[in-house]
């Protein structure tokens, strides 16, 4: 069970603090040897994406990641972050942009960020959650 948090204009730690005082939250955020947040002593976790003008915050009862992005296809970064089978199934923006979300909120999920390498995060071999808003990709992983 996880709740997703969608604001335009807002900095995430300003997003964050919002939705910790509506879920009547006060807690300490502490942050891991690679700067992901936690609160202290609670027993929820988040995470936290932006992508132009939008931020995108999840809560849930175990570790989580989540990622957006606007479609776009990078050709020039297929090679360097995908696996080959992965290059097979991207014909489109759109696959890109999934297939990129999901590696994203893979390696926040983890807590160690893009330092695990985006290419090690096969995206065939687990489930994400995939939310499609506006011109944008959202994904969640660990719930």
């Amino acid at each position: 069970m996880y709740k997703l948090y969608i604001a335009k204009n807002i900095s995430s730690h300003d997003l964050l603090n919002k939705v910790l005082l509506e879920l009547n939250i006060k807690d300490e955020i502490i942050y891991n040897a690679y700067k992901k947040p936690y609160l202290k002593n609670n027993k929820i976790y988040f995470n936290i994406s932006h992508c132009d003008n939008y931020t995108v915050l999840v809560i849930a009862k175990k570790e989580v990641g989540i990622d957006i992005e606007r479609i776009t296809m990078r050709k020039n970064v297929l090679d360097r972050v995908c696996t080959k089978n992965e290059r097979k199934l991207i014909k489109t923006a759109e696959d890109f942009t999934k297939m990129w979300v999901k590696k994203e909120s893979y390696v926040k999920y983890l807590g160690v960020g893009c330092v695990y390498g985006l290419k090690n995060v096969d995206t065939l071999k687990h489930n994400f959650i995939i939310k499609k808003f506006k011109n944008y990709y959202i994904a969640i992983y660990g719930v």
